[in-house]
């Protein structure tokens, strides 16, 4: 079965420079073996993301070498099932998990908590993994909320029987520290997009994610 520790997460990329970007941090996260790819863009139109979409579809198609790497499209489970990508990741804000499993019962679903109470609500809905977070300050993410407690943190990991992906400002020395949290992995944006060398970024992280994270089967 398939893990979900180590995803990668674009950056919000300016639309001219997306193909080359694209390209990039494919080849960074086939280079490294993540196991996620996420799509996030929040700045560009529906029909550019779908565009997006097609393009790292195809170019995961050529690298993965018999679907190692899974695509997930943020916010859009309708452009997840056109392009034929494997899942969708939600926020509390988004589409309800239940009524994605309902229509895509296909699709992977990832939903932000940063909570219990919302991871406990996702799980109950469908989820197949919790992205929590942010767990150290961040800039990737303008919309991320209040760095959460590494408490918070942990009692998240303990509340629900799915994975549970770390994100928010994680270098790959914290993943020792998120692993004796209860993390099932980590997701990152700008420690690898932002790399002088996304593929040697992204190759640490996988090394470093091996070592301390327990691999949690996607049930």
């Amino acid at each position: 079965m398939k893990t979900l520790n180590f995803q990668i997460i674009t950056k919000d990329f300016a639309f001219e420079e997306r193909f080359e970007y694209l390209s990039e941090i494919a080849e960074a996260a086939a280079g490294s073996s993540a196991d996620i790819l996420q799509l996030r863009n929040k700045n560009i139109s529906s029909s550019s993301l779908y565009d997006c979409a097609v393009f790292l579809k195809k170019k995961l198609d050529n690298l993965n070498n018999g679907g190692k790497i899974l695509l997930i499209i943020n916010d859009r489970p309708d452009i997840a099932y056109i392009v034929g990508a494997d899942g969708v990741h939600v926020g509390q804000e988004d589409f309800p998990a239940n009524r994605i499993k309902k229509f895509f019962p296909n699709l992977i679903i990832g939903v932000s908590a940063e909570n219990i109470k919302q991871a406990k609500a996702a799980e109950k809905d469908g989820a197949d993994y919790i992205g929590a977070g942010p767990v150290y300050l961040t800039s990737s993410k303008k919309d991320a909320g209040k760095t959460m407690t590494k408490e918070t943190f942990k009692a998240i990991c303990s509340s629900v029987n799915i994975p549970v992906i770390a994100i928010g400002g994680i270098t790959e020395d914290k993943i020792e520290e998120l692993a004796e949290s209860g993390a099932s992995g980590a997701a990152v944006i700008g420690a690898v997009s932002n790399a002088d060398d996304p593929l040697s970024a992204a190759v640490n992280f996988r090394k470093n994610i091996d070592k301390f994270l327990i691999h949690r089967i996607r049930k």
